[in-house]
């Protein structure tokens, strides 16, 4: 089996070895690291690469795209922690650091994004 991964960052090992928990020890993950257009780029890439599954990173209207175009992405959830218990750190703009720890993956059936207009 092999599996696409569409993120700029390499997968952790803790998601390597969930994924050969769930697929068998033989998957292979590819990272494509390089910047995507839109859900239809990501989809040829995903197509012409003859890959059997996707790990996406992107933002939730792409995503829903990718459902769109009958594709059914894995996500990878991702639990704020303490700084012990951080696989990920991440910097934010106004000076303060956010830790994570990668839970579990889940696969992305349907997504819909509801909207208000604002007055």
């Amino acid at each position: 089996m092999k599996i696409l991964w569409m993120s700029r960052h390499a997968p952790l090992t803790s998601q390597e070895a969930e994924l050969a928990r769930l697929f068998g020890a033989e998957v292979r993950v590819e990272q494509d690291p390089r910047p995507f257009s839109s859900a239809e780029d990501i989809a040829v890439r995903y197509r012409d690469g003859g890959y059997d599954d996707l790990v996406v990173v992107a933002p939730l209207s792409v995503l829903a795209r990718l459902v769109d175009l009958g594709l059914k992405p894995l996500w990878a959830e991702m639990t704020q922690v303490g700084r012990a218990e951080a696989e990920v750190t991440t910097p934010r703009r106004d000076g303060r650091t956010h830790y994570y720890r990668f839970d579990r993956f889940r696969r992305v059936k349907a997504l819909r994004l509801e909207f208000e207009e604002l007055q």
